[in-house]
């Protein structure tokens, strides 16, 4: 009985795919849709684990062209039916919008081949692609058994790990896959595939383990599919159980097929019709409260929501959805007196979106509250809150927070993004003697390592940098943050919780107990938390932490104004990094221009000297501004012995830069005045950061 049951749904799913028109390449879609796809996978895999799957000899049938009293084929995927091209064949492909599918080539056997030899290379382990990226010279023995620490310690696949540590990129590790599998590696950057190629695959079944349908030969029984994890045999041979089609695996990177599944089956909100279906009900109804609206879970911002029950939910869905798609780092809403405002804080700088009537607002906020865990009958007092935002395959953190204002409650959503960098120190784009001397830093056996700046200027992102270069399972590593703002694989992470009595200062007397070799202290904020980290740091801790200060050597008369003895902090801070946050120049828009008198003036240029600027005329991937993304400049002084005698001697701030300088150290005036000749940022913006009479 479910042999044939089994046999009747792979029948029906292949009727759909026998739709499939591919004559001179117009594609005619006659595939039934995706809900019925997915309806009938679930009703076969809902048999399949409620029965014992039959002997492959039953799928003979299904799988094998030849005579019915054929010996059985194992497995489907080697059958060995429609081997190759067949001359005048027009396959059904996935094409660049430039260019036009190439002839068919001969019959060959080198997909098959390539499948076979593939299946044998997968069992081989981890070690396979160790050994080959040592034999190309990419990774060292000291690397790659780190990685494999790391790798076992964080339960990810080797070369998530590489690429993690900044060893690999994805497009490097996508090639190395393919090489190591004998497969061809696939760059999804400029193509398109047609929807009736694309829903030969249920959308569940791409979403969950990433693999996409590229081209379909109905001729010859057979599928392309690209995919991120070629090791991954067992989905080939599902596919081939769901298709009846033999699967030909090529190789693309994981980044590249979750942005294309996210494009493509994302469904598109649209904030201007939820506003104005919100408009409506307040209209027919007179209510401008939430009370009557339904509020979904807002964890999956492509979960199916009819418009005409929860506006609210669309509109707020759409603000948080356009917010992660425009880069924004912070999502302001504000209650003015006829109007909500909504900005969003993109590249550091805050930009008008929308204005709603104000007749919709309180919804609007007690939807962001309720969704982020607030009590949204409390609006006297400011809350804090924290939700987590679903996008097709993408999950964003957000941390909320509420103040009462004159004409309401303000918001603010700091979006937090997990994959922002995800390797350590050698991705923070410092020159190489900057590097070293960074290393060397966060590598000491014990001491304090600071880094400096105002508010957004990315220190959270080069300490876990450089935490992510010492982590190992030989070390333990413990933080206290306000608030954590990425879960980091190996480390020991506890939130703040001043009502619990959870402080910077108690946590870390606590962490003391815990044998820790490294600690993390989000921020020195009081003479407390900074007399704690020194005892941490003399006792043999490596301790690192955050202070609001404007440049390194400042910082060393702020920690002597909060109380430190001058003898202590020369022995406890081994090094101090201060930074900023600059725009960089749009490549898509990027133009040379002529220098002006007061460029040469900030850049110390003579007139006579040949330089050459440059800078964004404007165009639709910058939203017309010149800049798109963002670099850091830095300057890191090293507290060397001649720094210890000026600090001890209570020397002034620019006698310990000068001293800095002279050993090497450069200025966060130098750092820019570098980035500006090579064409990564302007004049105009390191005005911006740094002030006009910033030195270079």
């Amino acid at each position: 009985m479910f042999k044939k049951s089994t046999e009747r749904t792979i029948t029906r799913i292949r009727r759909n795919l026998a739709g499939l028109d591919c004559a001179d390449c117009h594609h005619s879609n006659t595939v039934t849709s995706n809900r019925l796809r997915e309806e009938t996978l679930r009703k076969h895999l809902d048999a399949m684990s409620a029965k014992q799957p039959p002997k492959p000899s039953a799928f003979r049938a299904p799988f094998n062209n030849g005579p019915a009293n054929a010996p059985p084929t194992a497995n489907p995927m080697a059958a060995g039916f429609g081997m190759g091209y067949t001359p005048g064949e027009t396959p059904m492909v996935a094409t660049t919008p430039s260019k036009v599918p190439e002839a068919p080539k001969a019959a060959s056997r080198a997909d098959d081949n390539a499948v076979l030899v593939q299946k044998k290379a997968s069992s081989k382990g981890v070690l396979r692609l160790g050994e080959l990226l040592i034999q190309e010279g990419r990774l060292t023995e000291d690397q790659l058994k780190k990685a494999l620490s790391q790798s076992k310690a964080s339960k990810r696949p080797l070369g998530t790990t590489l690429v993690r540590m900044g060893i690999l990129t994805e497009e490097e590790l996508g090639k190395c896959l393919a090489t190591l599998h004998h497969l061809d590696y696939l760059s999804l950057a400029n193509i398109s595939i047609p929807d009736e190629v694309l829903t030969v695959l249920p959308e569940d079944f791409i979403k969950q383990h990433l693999v996409l349908p590229i081209c379909v030969h109905k001729e010859l029984k057979r599928i392309e599919v690209t995919m991120a994890r070629p090791d991954k045999m067992a989905v080939l041979d599902e596919i081939a159980l769901i298709t009846g089609y033999r699967a030909v695996p090529k190789v693309s990177t994981h980044t590249e097929i979750l942005e294309f599944i996210d494009t493509r089956f994302r469904q598109a909100i649209s904030g201007d019709e939820a506003l104005k279906k919100l408009q409506e009900n307040h209209a027919n109804s007179g209510n401008t409260g939430i009370s009557e609206l339904y509020a979904p879970n807002v964890e999956d911002l492509d979960a199916d929501v009819d418009v005409d029950d929860a506006p609210v939910v669309m509109l707020v869905n759409s603000l948080l959805m356009n917010a992660i798609e425009q880069g924004a780092s912070d999502i302001h809403v504000e209650p003015q007196n006829a109007q909500l405002l909504i900005r969003y804080r993109i590249d550091g700088i805050l930009k008008e979106i929308r204005s709603i009537p104000k007749n919709n607002a309180a919804a609007i906020v007690s939807r962001i509250k309720v969704s982020s865990g607030m009590d949204i009958a409390e609006r006297r007092k400011p809350q804090d809150g924290r939700m987590r935002v679903k996008i097709g395959s993408q999950e964003v953190d957000m941390r909320v927070s509420s103040i009462p204002v004159q004409f309401g409650e303000k918001i603010c959503i700091r979006i937090l993004r997990g994959n922002v960098m995800t390797g350590g120190t050698a991705q923070l784009g410092l020159t190489e003697y900057e590097l070293d001397t960074l290393t060397r830093m966060v590598k000491a056996p014990n001491g304090i390592v600071l880094v400096t700046g105002p508010t957004g200027s990315g220190k959270t992102t080069t300490l876990y940098a450089c935490l992510r270069e010492i982590n190992s399972p030989e070390i333990n590593i413990s933080t206290v943050e306000d608030p954590i703002e990425y879960p980091l694989a190996g480390i020991n992470q506890t939130p703040m919780n001043p009502k619990a009595g959870v402080t910077f200062a108690s946590t870390l007397r606590a962490l003391l107990r815990q044998d820790p070799d490294v600690i993390l202290v989000g921020e020195i904020r009081d003479e407390e938390t900074l007399e704690a980290g020194i005892h941490a740091a003399l006792t043999g801790h490596l301790v690192f932490s955050t202070l609001h200060t404007n440049s390194a050597a400042k910082t060393v008369n702020r920690l002597l104004e909060m109380g430190a003895p001058n003898y202590m902090v020369s022995s406890a801070v081994v090094g101090i990094l201060a930074q900023r946050l600059v725009r960089t120049i749009c490549n898509g828009c990027k133009t040379e221009i002529a220098p002006t008198a007061e460029d040469r003036v900030a850049l110390e240029y003579s007139p006579d000297e040949p330089l050459t600027l440059y800078q964004g005329a404007g165009c639709q991937k910058c939203n017309n501004t010149g800049y798109s993304g963002r670099t850091a400049v830095y300057e890191i002084m090293k507290i060397s012995r001649e720094i210890q005698e000026l600090v001890e001697k209570n020397a002034p701030t620019f006698e310990i830069q000068d001293m800095a300088v002279k050993q090497g150290m450069s200025t966060l005036a130098m750092s820019a005045k570098r980035k500006i000749l090579e064409g990564k940022t302007t004049v105009e913006e390191v005005n911006r950061i740094l002030g006009v009479d910033w030195e270079g």
